[in-house]
């Protein structure tokens, strides 16, 4: 026998076996992976160019110059779109969670809503023509403002239809990428997202106000394009049956069976409720600052709204940088490590901008601090819900953990409005702490309930029944 042929088995020792990124049933080399995540981001950015930036940009605009009055605008852009959202979001999300088909259970609400979308979109860019031929067809219409009607009709209903991809896309991360990667997925998506925002806002803003129709055209094909090649090209696999605790008949009865089934599932463990204390203070807590910080830099420092601007831009820049590297950090140590670190942070940066900042230096330097803490804290959001959240009602829980930040951010606003009011914008600083706090606080009971769990290494989410 010739010494120097080896058996096959001795070969598969002795040459390095690729690594393997597996989720579930699905394996990937790094070359797949890196084909898939580059699908799921163009389709993801895709939406956020579609449903966060473009018609969201447009509509006060349009609804304005259709005659809308403040408080109607409030009404279709505001108050409607979260009572919506309120209502389908867990309901959607919960729904994805028991679908099982060929396509997966994420796939079929993205690519069924896609031409929903971009119909939409168009009937948005063609609502005078719309709303003349309504006119023309039923003459009693012409005694009321029949384009705003039609335009605010149509921004409802691409609304409700942005509810199902908008409600299921990041679950759809969960499902596919590995849990060792999301950190570096989610860095890597929120760079090019600020990118294509700054893009967006120099280059297509005005095109989109003035040429409406051939950019509503061009950016719902390239919408269409992108979620086409995510439908061919990135697979769900296999999921576990659903065993569905529900056996009431008649659609009422079954329904409320489902809520409380919904309410019970998600709020009864201790890790699941401080966990959503937690993110939901933490969207509270920012509040003030969304609202008023501003007012604060132009009227109580004496800047400009430019020079402010240009603050918050550098700031943005700063932070794009920075979590390219947090995402690595953030898959080696954990996400729940970045998320508390972050807060504490923040606390800090509070505190130094009550007490010292009150020339337009010293906001510069609170200004572009407290971006980066932000977006280094809201990088590792989406991860750590990934981590503890059960996997199998992923969609069910997130629902529920949106369902409670809508709830902060609700009376956050109105409670900072009001303390606004008496005490000035400063106040912003001492809202911010106090709250981040609390929501800090809420963080390390979920933190000890995880290690008693099984930690980093052997985390298990408690049994649901």
């Amino acid at each position: 026998m010739n010494s120097d042929v080896l058996e096959n088995n001795e070969v598969t020792e002795l040459v390095p076996q690729a690594k393997r990124y597996t989720i579930r049933n699905l394996r990937y080399t790094l070359a797949q992976l890196l084909i898939v995540s580059a699908l799921m981001v163009m389709a993801t950015q895709a939406l956020t160019l579609l449903c966060y930036q473009l018609v969201p940009s447009v509509k006060p605009i349009l609804l304005d110059r259709n005659g809308a009055s403040s408080t109607q605008i409030a009404l279709i852009i505001g108050t409607l779109p979260q009572a919506i959202n309120f209502v389908l979001c867990p309901l959607i999300s919960t729904l994805s969670d028991k679908t099982r088909t060929r396509f997966g259970r994420r796939t079929p609400y993205l690519i069924i809503s896609a031409p929903v979308l971009v119909i939409l979109l168009m009937m948005i860019g063609w609502t005078k023509e719309i709303a003349a031929y309504l006119t023309h067809l039923i003459p009693a219409l012409q005694n009321i403002n029949m384009p705003l009607w039609t335009l605010a009709t149509l921004i409802l209903l691409f609304q409700v239809a942005y509810l199902f991809p908008g409600s299921v896309v990041c679950y759809l991360i969960a499902d596919v990428i590995p849990k060792e990667c999301i950190g570096r997925y989610m860095a890597v998506s929120t760079i090019l997202g600020t990118v294509m925002g700054a893009f967006f806002s120099f280059f297509i803003l005005d095109y989109a106000v003035n040429f409406m129709k051939p950019t509503f055209c061009i950016i719902g094909a390239l919408y269409m394009i992108a979620y086409l090649l995510q439908f061919f090209f990135v697979k769900e696999g296999e999921y576990p049956p659903v065993h569905d605790n529900v056996s009431g008949d008649g659609f009422i009865r079954k329904t409320m069976e489902y809520l409380a089934l919904f309410f019970r599932q998600c709020f009864q463990h201790k890790i699941f409720v401080f966990l959503f204390l937690s993110t939901g203070l933490n969207q509270a807590s920012n509040i003030c600052r969304s609202m008023y910080n501003v007012l604060f830099a132009t009227k109580e420092i004496g800047m400009t709204i430019g020079y402010y601007g240009k603050i918050m831009g550098i700031g943005a820049l700063i932070s794009a940088v920075l979590i390219l590297f947090m995402g690595k950090i953030m898959d080696k140590y954990h996400p729940m490590m970045v998320y508390l670190i972050g807060g504490i942070f923040i606390m800090g940066v509070n505190v130094f901008g009550y007490f010292f900042v009150y020339t337009p230096l010293t906001f510069v330097v609170i200004g572009i601090a407290t971006g980066i803490m932000y977006a280094i804290q809201g990088l590792a959001n989406t991860p750590l819900l990934i981590n503890l959240l059960p996997m199998d009602k992923y969609g069910q829980f997130a629902s529920a953990n949106s369902m409670v930040n809508s709830v902060a951010v609700f009376f956050g606003a109105w409670l900072g409005g009001y303390l606004t009011d008496c005490f000035g914008y400063r106040v912003m600083f001492v809202w911010d702490f106090c709250v981040t706090l609390l929501a800090t606080f809420a963080l390390l009971i979920v933190y000890k309930e995880w290690h008693r769990l099984g930690g980093k290494q052997n985390y298990v989410p408690p049994k649901i029944d």
